[in-house]
Protein backbone atom coordinates (compact mmCIF):
# COMPACT_ATOMS: atom_id res chain seq x y z
CA UNK A 1 0.00 0.00 0.00
CA UNK A 2 1.34 3.53 -0.59
CA UNK A 3 -0.15 6.77 0.64
CA UNK A 4 -0.30 9.28 -2.18
CA UNK A 5 -0.95 13.27 -1.33
CA UNK A 6 -3.19 15.42 -3.84
CA UNK A 7 -3.12 19.03 -3.34
CA UNK A 8 -6.38 21.09 -3.44
CA UNK A 9 -6.14 24.39 -4.87
CA UNK A 10 -7.28 27.53 -3.63
CA UNK A 11 -9.85 29.37 -4.27
CA UNK A 12 -10.91 33.33 -4.79
CA UNK A 13 -14.34 34.36 -6.05
CA UNK A 14 -14.29 37.94 -6.75
CA UNK A 15 -18.76 38.31 -6.94
CA UNK A 16 -20.45 41.83 -7.39
CA UNK A 17 -22.06 43.98 -10.27
CA UNK A 18 -21.06 43.70 -13.51
CA UNK A 19 -18.98 47.17 -14.15
CA UNK A 20 -17.61 47.42 -11.10
CA UNK A 21 -14.47 45.73 -12.54
CA UNK A 22 -14.44 42.20 -10.66
CA UNK A 23 -13.07 41.05 -14.06
CA UNK A 24 -10.29 42.30 -14.00
CA UNK A 25 -9.46 41.87 -10.66
CA UNK A 26 -9.49 38.25 -11.01
CA UNK A 27 -7.30 38.58 -14.12
CA UNK A 28 -4.32 40.46 -12.66
CA UNK A 29 -4.15 38.42 -9.55
CA UNK A 30 -3.96 35.35 -11.97
CA UNK A 31 -1.51 36.66 -13.56
CA UNK A 32 0.04 37.79 -11.13
CA UNK A 33 0.55 34.22 -8.94
CA UNK A 34 1.51 32.59 -12.34
CA UNK A 35 4.74 35.40 -12.57
CA UNK A 36 5.31 34.26 -8.63
CA UNK A 37 5.39 30.70 -10.02
CA UNK A 38 1.96 28.84 -9.10
CA UNK A 39 -0.18 26.95 -11.71
CA UNK A 40 -3.52 29.57 -11.73
CA UNK A 41 -6.59 28.76 -13.50
CA UNK A 42 -9.02 31.85 -13.77
CA UNK A 43 -12.83 31.64 -15.14
CA UNK A 44 -15.39 34.31 -15.71
CA UNK A 45 -19.31 34.34 -15.79
CA UNK A 46 -21.24 37.61 -16.59
CA UNK A 47 -25.12 38.02 -16.25
CA UNK A 48 -27.35 38.74 -19.26
CA UNK A 49 -27.20 42.34 -18.43
CA UNK A 50 -23.68 44.00 -19.62
CA UNK A 51 -23.96 46.60 -16.35
CA UNK A 52 -26.69 46.28 -12.94
CA UNK A 53 -26.29 42.53 -13.43
CA UNK A 54 -24.43 39.81 -11.41
CA UNK A 55 -20.85 39.14 -12.80
CA UNK A 56 -17.84 36.95 -10.98
CA UNK A 57 -14.69 35.95 -11.32
CA UNK A 58 -12.92 32.63 -9.91
CA UNK A 59 -9.34 32.49 -9.37
CA UNK A 60 -7.63 28.66 -8.81
CA UNK A 61 -3.92 28.50 -7.68
CA UNK A 62 -2.13 25.87 -7.02
CA UNK A 63 2.31 24.67 -6.18
CA UNK A 64 1.11 21.54 -8.43
CA UNK A 65 -0.98 21.42 -11.64
CA UNK A 66 -4.29 21.62 -11.32
CA UNK A 67 -6.64 18.90 -12.80
CA UNK A 68 -9.93 20.44 -12.74
CA UNK A 69 -10.75 24.26 -13.53
CA UNK A 70 -13.72 24.86 -11.31
CA UNK A 71 -14.45 24.93 -7.68
CA UNK A 72 -17.42 24.56 -5.55
CA UNK A 73 -16.02 25.85 -2.68
CA UNK A 74 -14.05 28.94 -2.15
CA UNK A 75 -10.90 29.84 0.66
CA UNK A 76 -11.86 33.39 0.13
CA UNK A 77 -14.93 35.48 -1.22
CA UNK A 78 -15.05 38.64 -2.06
CA UNK A 79 -18.40 40.70 -2.05
CA UNK A 80 -18.37 43.89 -4.28
CA UNK A 81 -21.84 44.08 -4.47
CA UNK A 82 -25.08 42.91 -2.58
CA UNK A 83 -25.76 40.90 -5.50
CA UNK A 84 -23.05 38.89 -4.94
CA UNK A 85 -23.93 37.70 -1.43
CA UNK A 86 -25.73 34.46 -2.43
CA UNK A 87 -22.07 33.14 -3.19
CA UNK A 88 -21.17 33.33 0.84
CA UNK A 89 -22.78 29.90 0.71
CA UNK A 90 -19.89 28.41 -1.15
CA UNK A 91 -17.25 29.53 1.18
CA UNK A 92 -14.92 26.85 3.18
CA UNK A 93 -14.87 26.39 6.62
CA UNK A 94 -13.13 29.34 8.29
CA UNK A 95 -12.52 31.04 4.40
CA UNK A 96 -11.75 34.80 4.36
CA UNK A 97 -15.00 37.34 3.57
CA UNK A 98 -14.07 40.56 2.36
CA UNK A 99 -17.13 43.10 2.02
CA UNK A 100 -17.44 46.59 0.77
CA UNK A 101 -19.32 48.46 2.59
CA UNK A 102 -20.55 51.21 -0.33
CA UNK A 103 -22.60 48.68 -1.68
CA UNK A 104 -23.15 45.75 1.01
CA UNK A 105 -25.07 47.00 4.13
CA UNK A 106 -24.71 43.90 5.72
CA UNK A 107 -23.48 40.34 5.70
CA UNK A 108 -26.03 37.70 6.79
CA UNK A 109 -25.94 35.78 10.51
CA UNK A 110 -25.36 32.42 8.54
CA UNK A 111 -21.77 33.49 7.64
CA UNK A 112 -20.86 33.81 10.92
CA UNK A 113 -21.51 30.12 11.21
CA UNK A 114 -18.44 29.18 8.75
CA UNK A 115 -16.03 31.67 9.52
CA UNK A 116 -15.25 34.72 11.47
CA UNK A 117 -12.81 35.85 9.22
CA UNK A 118 -15.08 38.60 8.12
CA UNK A 119 -13.56 42.10 6.63
CA UNK A 120 -15.68 44.97 6.44
CA UNK A 121 -13.91 46.97 4.00
CA UNK A 122 -14.25 50.40 2.35
CA UNK A 123 -12.13 50.63 -1.18
CA UNK A 124 -14.93 52.36 -3.02
CA UNK A 125 -14.49 55.33 -0.10
CA UNK A 126 -10.55 55.52 -0.09
CA UNK A 127 -11.08 55.26 -4.58
CA UNK A 128 -13.41 58.40 -3.85
CA UNK A 129 -12.05 59.97 -1.50
CA UNK A 130 -8.21 59.80 -1.28
CA UNK A 131 -8.02 59.34 -6.09
CA UNK A 132 -11.22 61.62 -6.22
CA UNK A 133 -11.51 58.12 -8.88
CA UNK A 134 -14.96 55.43 -7.48
CA UNK A 135 -13.83 53.35 -10.69
CA UNK A 136 -10.38 52.54 -9.21
CA UNK A 137 -12.18 51.08 -6.32
CA UNK A 138 -11.75 47.43 -7.66
CA UNK A 139 -7.08 47.82 -7.55
CA UNK A 140 -8.07 49.48 -4.20
CA UNK A 141 -9.89 45.95 -3.13
CA UNK A 142 -6.99 43.92 -4.57
CA UNK A 143 -4.42 45.63 -3.03
CA UNK A 144 -6.41 45.08 0.45
CA UNK A 145 -6.70 40.86 -0.50
CA UNK A 146 -2.92 40.70 -1.38
CA UNK A 147 -2.30 42.25 2.18
CA UNK A 148 -4.35 40.39 4.15
CA UNK A 149 -3.40 36.59 2.89
CA UNK A 150 0.00 37.33 1.70
CA UNK A 151 -0.78 35.22 -1.75
CA UNK A 152 1.20 37.70 -3.89
CA UNK A 153 3.62 40.83 -3.49
CA UNK A 154 2.48 43.81 -4.22
CA UNK A 155 5.19 44.52 -7.08
CA UNK A 156 3.77 41.83 -9.16
CA UNK A 157 0.74 43.25 -9.12
CA UNK A 158 1.79 46.23 -9.97
CA UNK A 159 3.80 44.81 -13.03
CA UNK A 160 0.63 42.75 -14.11
CA UNK A 161 -1.94 45.40 -13.64
CA UNK A 162 0.38 47.56 -16.67
CA UNK A 163 0.27 44.83 -18.83
CA UNK A 164 -3.55 44.66 -18.63
CA UNK A 165 -4.96 48.25 -18.69
CA UNK A 166 -3.79 51.68 -20.84
CA UNK A 167 -0.55 53.31 -19.80
CA UNK A 168 -2.88 56.39 -19.36
CA UNK A 169 -4.00 54.26 -16.17
CA UNK A 170 -0.76 53.10 -14.99
CA UNK A 171 -0.76 56.28 -12.45
CA UNK A 172 -3.73 55.62 -10.87
CA UNK A 173 -4.31 52.04 -10.46
CA UNK A 174 -0.67 51.73 -9.10
CA UNK A 175 -1.88 54.28 -6.58
CA UNK A 176 -4.62 52.27 -5.83
CA UNK A 177 -2.94 49.29 -5.37
CA UNK A 178 -0.67 50.51 -3.22
CA UNK A 179 -3.41 52.75 -0.87
CA UNK A 180 -5.32 49.41 -0.79
CA UNK A 181 -2.28 47.63 0.36
CA UNK A 182 -1.42 50.48 2.82
CA UNK A 183 -4.94 50.71 3.92
CA UNK A 184 -4.92 47.57 6.49
CA UNK A 185 -3.38 45.35 8.75
CA UNK A 186 -5.21 42.30 9.54
CA UNK A 187 -3.74 39.15 8.16
CA UNK A 188 -5.10 35.62 7.46
CA UNK A 189 -3.23 32.98 6.52
CA UNK A 190 -4.56 30.61 3.87
CA UNK A 191 -4.07 26.88 4.81
CA UNK A 192 -2.80 24.30 3.01
CA UNK A 193 -4.97 21.16 2.36
CA UNK A 194 -3.73 17.97 0.87
CA UNK A 195 -6.64 15.02 0.32
CA UNK A 196 -4.05 11.32 1.17
CA UNK A 197 -5.33 8.32 -0.50
CA UNK A 198 -4.04 4.94 -0.25
CA UNK A 199 -3.18 2.98 -3.36
CA UNK A 200 -3.73 -0.47 -3.28
CA UNK A 201 -1.30 -3.03 -4.19
CA UNK A 202 -0.13 -2.65 -8.43
CA UNK A 203 -0.52 1.18 -8.33
CA UNK A 204 2.33 2.21 -6.54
Amino acid sequence: MMNLSISTPKAIRFSGEAGQGNILMGMVLAQALMKEGYWVVQTQHFGAQVRGGLAYCDVLFDEEQIDYPKSDTFDVIYIMHELGLPHLQFLKKNGVVFYDDEFVNQIPQTANRITKKILKVSPSKLAYTELKHLNVANMVGLGMLAKVTNIVSIDALIETMKENVKESYHELDESALKLGYNSIDKTYKLKNKHLVTRLGRGYE
